[in-house]
């Protein structure tokens, strides 16, 4: 009988961009992977993804000269999900779209045992729709990571309708066992936790902009110089508390939350941008402008900047001064 106690071997479905370097995150942490697609190049490109995945946690994460001697021998690359029948834990990170996903957990029930995990990386796809698809809801959940994975400390982990306590029980051991900060979420809700904080945002940014009260540029500085700042050290409920607490910041709700925006649904100017396809930096056209190759400059500033953060952690957690979160 298949233990989750025991979580060696991980199956990892889908090496695109973020499925790459959930394969490298397990395998920095010593874990064997076992990994999928049907892709061909995303196959051959995998080693080298986790090659400078690792790199990079050399050279800015804190690992060592080696620390990940031996990653080759640990990586099993498939062009299907036959072979994670002995896998301990199963990750799918495929595209964004519920009937390819579907038919992905199709094909992985056919292989693995009843009680083996299987988790979805998704950031908002309804969980409970696909466990009435399955024949074991039961041990189905899902698990949200971010850009870079290997680096990002962020997971959100998520119970469905049916989910079980014990494959909840072994995603959040997983998820500690690769260095996560787990986000538990206990019911299957659109957005889970942070996208649903980020969106209650983005609305109201986009509702200032459209009443005239303030521009793109105005509020992405007021909060990058705000919540920017502070966001990187605490959440939400631990701001409130160390400056000025639940009682002055529930009298100020009164009055600002009655006038806060609750559309459901954008305001002009976006709908404008969704019918024209505006992708930001992909597709050159946004809320601002972009040149040709500006989209790979912010990724990698994006990324530099991951680092930069984690760096000033690990050092802020190093003084006996700094209070525990």
């Amino acid at each position: 009988m298949h233990t989750q106690e025991h979580l060696q071997k991980i199956g990892v479905i889908g090496l695109g961009l973020l499925g790459a370097d959930i394969v490298a995150l397990i395998l920095s942490r010593g874990l064997n992977v076992v990994a999928a697609d049907l892709d061909s190049d995303a196959r051959q490109q995998l080693p080298q993804r986790v090659s400078t995945a690792l790199s990079e946690l050399i050279e800015h994460g804190g690992a060592k000269q080696g620390d990940f001697d031996g990653w080759q021998d640990r990586l099993q690359i498939e062009n299907s999900c036959a072979k994670f029948q002995n896998c301990d834990f199963i990750i799918e990170s495929v595209a964004e779209d519920a009937k390819i996903k579907a038919a992905v957990f199709s094909s992985i029930e056919e292989v693995v045992t009843a009680d083996t995990p299987v988790s979805t990386n998704t950031s908002g796809l309804p969980l409970s729709d696909f466990q009435q698809q399955l024949k074991h809801p039961g041990r189905f959940l899902g698990m949200h990571f971010c850009q870079p994975a290997y680096a990002q400390p962020f997971m959100e982990i998520i119970r469905g309708e049916q989910t079980n306590d014990s494959t909840f029980g072994a995603a959040h051991r997983l998820g500690l066992m690769l260095g996560k900060e787990p986000c538990l979420i206990n019911r299957d809700l659109p957005g889970f936790v942070v996208n649903r904080i980020g969106y209650a945002m983005y609305r109201e940014a986009a509702n200032l902009v459209a009443e005239g009260v303030s521009d793109f540029a105005s509020i992405d500085n007021a909060v990058r110089n705000t919540l920017g700042v502070f966001m990187s050290m605490t959440g939400p409920f631990r701001w409130m508390d160390i400056s000025g607490g639940p009682a002055l910041y529930g009298r100020a709700m009164k009055t600002i939350w009655p006038t806060l925006d609750n559309s459901d649904s954008p305001p002009e100017f976006i709908q404008e941008m969704i019918d024209q396809n505006d992708r930001g930096a992909v597709s050159g056209k946004g809320f601002y402008d972009y040149q040709s190759g500006d989209g790979e400059l912010w990724d990698k500033a994006f990324r530099q900047h991951v680092w930069k953060l984690l760096k000033l952690r690990r050092e802020e957690e190093g003084q006996e001064d700094f209070p525990d979160q």
